[in-house]
């Protein structure tokens, strides 16, 4: 059976295969899947909060905290006061992090540039986000 309720299965599926396809890439570079997802995160420059941090990369805070430490020994990002709000503390990518992340993005592009996700898939999946995120869950209950 293939439609709307198999849909948590499909997309699990889906990460499940792709984690296994680049786990070779990601075990070269001594990264686990998790630490790429920050590293992603982070790779746009902004420096992000813990909380959206959390958010970005799918993993709880106490987990989220516990590899961001690990992150900051091994150079791969560093912690910040917020300018705003000195009491916040943003999360950016390292210089060594920085390079991590051309080097994994690359070979990753080499090895599912087939799938060609930006032109078909990546669309789908970003509305799918945003339509179960809780900012659009709460408006659509107003």
């Amino acid at each position: 059976m293939r439609g709307s309720s198999d849909l948590m299965y499909l997309l699990t599926r889906a990460e499940r295969l792709l984690a296994r396809r680049l786990a070779d890439i990601l075990d070269a570079e001594r990264c686990t899947t998790d630490a790429w997802r920050v590293v992603s995160a982070l790779a746009d420059g902004k420096g992000h909060f813990m909380t959206e941090l959390s958010d970005l990369a799918s993993l709880p805070p106490g987990s989220l905290t516990r590899l961001v430490d690990q992150l900051v020994e091994e150079n791969l990002v560093y912690r910040r006061g917020d300018d705003v709000d000195r009491r916040r503390i943003r999360v950016h990518l390292a210089a060594r992090g920085r390079r991590l992340h051309e080097r994994v993005s690359q070979q990753i592009s080499a090895r599912v540039g087939e799938l060609a996700p930006d032109e078909r898939l990546a669309p789908l999946l970003e509305e799918l986000i945003e339509a179960c995120s809780p900012r659009h869950t709460f408006a659509a209950r107003k």
